[in-house]
């Protein structure tokens, strides 16, 4: 989806976070390789905060972590006290709504479109 993206404004925050046995650090450091675009920083959300957060704010069933998400921000997002809502989402959870299962074309051209401002 990156590849799809051109610009030098775009900030990705990839969040890693332990939700299933086998997301230990170790294992995130590995995956990190995955995105290797310089536009990508990668944290290490240890408690699983965000996506317990994410869940809240995007409705999801059953308080379950938000997960294989992926959220767009505009540029006017602010991380206060509780994160922003996203402009759009898209995810891979088998649950939540179908219309925003993971689209990378789709997805790409969310962002396309934040970035260019006509949004």
């Amino acid at each position: 989806m990156l590849d799809g993206v051109k610009g030098a404004d775009l900030r990705v925050y990839a969040v890693w976070a332990p939700i299933l046995r086998t997301d230990i650090r170790l294992a995130v450091s590995r995956a990190t390789a995955r995105l290797p675009d310089e536009r990508v920083n990668q944290f290490w959300d240890a408690e699983g905060a965000l996506p317990q957060a994410y869940s809240r704010i995007l409705g999801l069933p059953d308080s379950r972590p938000a997960w294989d998400v992926y959220l767009v921000f505009d540029r006017d997002a602010r991380w206060d006290a509780e994160p922003p809502v996203p402009a759009h989402w898209m995810h891979q959870l088998g649950i939540g709504p179908p219309a925003q299962r993971l689209d990378a074309d789709r997805l790409a051209g969310e962002v396309g479109t934040l970035l260019n401002g006509t949004r």
